[in-house]
């Protein structure tokens, strides 16, 4: 058969679980023109759901790259454990400490169905077209089209709808990390000397030196010493950070159990969202388990992940808030006070550990960009054209952190338009695609209602989310 022509590329080869199939060239595979003359083609409509025993798409994986499930745990565990878990307690300012609790399961509950419903839509196309494996905007386009008539048109529509949001995603985030960065490099500078010599906007220029260098970094391989030193410095300083909150004596009057305003809970979903949401790893994870249909169920790998993430989310954001109370700043390491050399040392480690996870993040930016810019491109100007994007790209994002160095504000309007685009939206649109011909009328009406509540959710706080960040940031 030709389910070779899907498989990812080899992580060797600098695309890891994020290379181009038959799938990103508009091109799903027919089982008739592939060896299987006795099944129907998957896009006739109404034609019988194809036999899961006939084709185990599991069996016909790349073998040499496997995670176990307790591998595939930790890689969940630590792609949602980023960075974002020091923008909680700012998330719980904006809810107060009950609704934060509430607030932080409720949103938990919702990504984690989202990532569940995702993972089986794709494991149902792997049935459906053969096909081994599917990242997620193969999987978008695949639902298309082999879904119903009317939605086949647009199909390639669907996967760039979702690659984009990947690009956006990943690329804003950079521009908060950045800004991050060059606002701890403010407070330690100012500490230091006494007084602030330069504009915060400065500092965040500063960061390109560092960063334009890390950014041409083309191969996985390449990027797990940034991952490494990324996450031992999140690790430590998060650690120091608890250390010094249950520490401390200081006890804030201006903390609250529930929301101070009617902008409060839409920030928050939208911080949440951004901290908690890891949808674009599922998919790369689900592709390389040794045993992938644990990935999902109630005790499933992913699950699990998610459950512990809430639980540190939910923790570290209460007792942030706790202690800080409304001078929460966007990252709970700027909170700390500038005079004590512990809390110095803390935002340097965290400093540091965003540094580092910039090009890990930036990677995947980057193979998507390139991915369109690469045929308009000489094969003999590629790695000067591809180094020059990349430097390019590292600067937009700098630009934008310059243009708006507000990390509350930038944090909230990331996880409010792209978070809430990619991570609810669209697995509500793939799964009602997938399942709508091979439903009968009572299970198309609960499709229907529970996807279209979700698209529903997506929709609001994505506008909720916009107005009270900016009304909260220029207005107020």
């Amino acid at each position: 058969m030709c389910a070779s022509a899907a498989r990812p590329a080899e992580e060797g080869n600098g695309r890891g679980p994020y290379g181009r199939s038959s799938l990103d060239k508009g091109v799903i595979m027919d089982p008739i023109k592939c060896g299987a003359p006795n099944q129907a083609s998957p896009y006739d409509s109404r034609q019988p759901e194809p036999n899961k025993n006939d084709y185990d798409p599991f069996s016909d994986r790349e073998t040499s790259h496997q995670y176990s499930n307790m591998g595939a745990f930790f890689h969940l565990l630590k792609g949602g454990l980023g960075s974002g878990i020091m923008a909680m307690p700012m998330a719980f300012m904006h809810s107060g400490l009950v609704l934060g609790v509430l607030g932080t399961i409720a949103t938990g509950f919702v990504c984690t169905h989202c990532m569940v419903i995702l993972v089986k839509s794709a494991q149902t196309l792997y049935h459906r077209l053969r096909i081994p494996t599917l990242g997620m905007g193969e999987t978008a386009e695949a639902a298309f089209q082999s879904g119903p008539k009317t939605f086949r048109p647009y199909a390639s529509a669907a996967r760039n709808f979702v690659k984009l949001s990947l690009f956006f995603c990943y690329a804003m985030s950079m521009s908060a990390y950045i800004i991050f960065i060059g606002l701890s490099l403010e407070q330690i500078v100012r500490q230091l000397v006494g007084y602030d010599p330069f504009e915060k906007r400065v500092y965040i220029v500063l960061i390109m030196v560092p960063l334009l260098p890390l950014c041409q970094l083309r191969r996985l391989k390449h990027l797990v010493p940034c991952s490494f030193v990324a996450n031992s410095c999140i690790v430590v300083g998060l650690g120091c950070t608890m250390y010094y909150i249950f520490g401390a004596r200081e006890e804030p009057t201006d903390r609250r159990l529930g929301v101070g305003s009617i902008q409060g809970m839409p920030i928050f979903f939208s911080t949440a969202l951004f901290a908690m949401e890891g949808i674009g790893s599922v998919m790369p994870i689900e592709n390389t388990m040794r045993n992938p249909r644990k990935m999902v169920g109630w005790t499933g790998v992913m699950t699990l992940a998610m459950t512990c993430i809430v639980v540190l989310f939910a923790g570290v954001g209460f007792v942030g808030y706790l202690h800080f109370g409304d001078r929460t700043s966007g990252n709970i390491a700027l909170s700390l006070p500038d005079a004590e050399i512990p809390a110095q040392a803390v935002k340097c480690l965290i400093g540091i550990a965003i540094l580092f996870t910039v090009p890990v993040q930036y990677f995947v930016c980057a193979e998507i960009l390139w991915s369109y810019l690469e045929p308009y491109v000489a094969e003999a100007r590629r790695p000067l054209a591809e180094s020059g994007m990349r430097a390019l790209l590292i600067l937009v994002c700098m630009c934008v952190a310059v243009a708006v160095p507000n990390l509350e504000l930038v944090i909230s309007l990331i996880g409010a338009i792209f978070f809430s685009a990619l991570g609810i939206f669209t697995p509500a649109v793939i799964e009602t695609v997938v399942d709508w011909e091979t439903s009968d009328r009572a299970t198309r009406f609960g499709l229907a209602g529970k996807n279209g509540a979700l698209v529903v959710i997506s929709v609001f706080t994505a506008v909720s989310g916009v107005y009270a960040s900016l009304y909260d940031a220029y207005f107020k």
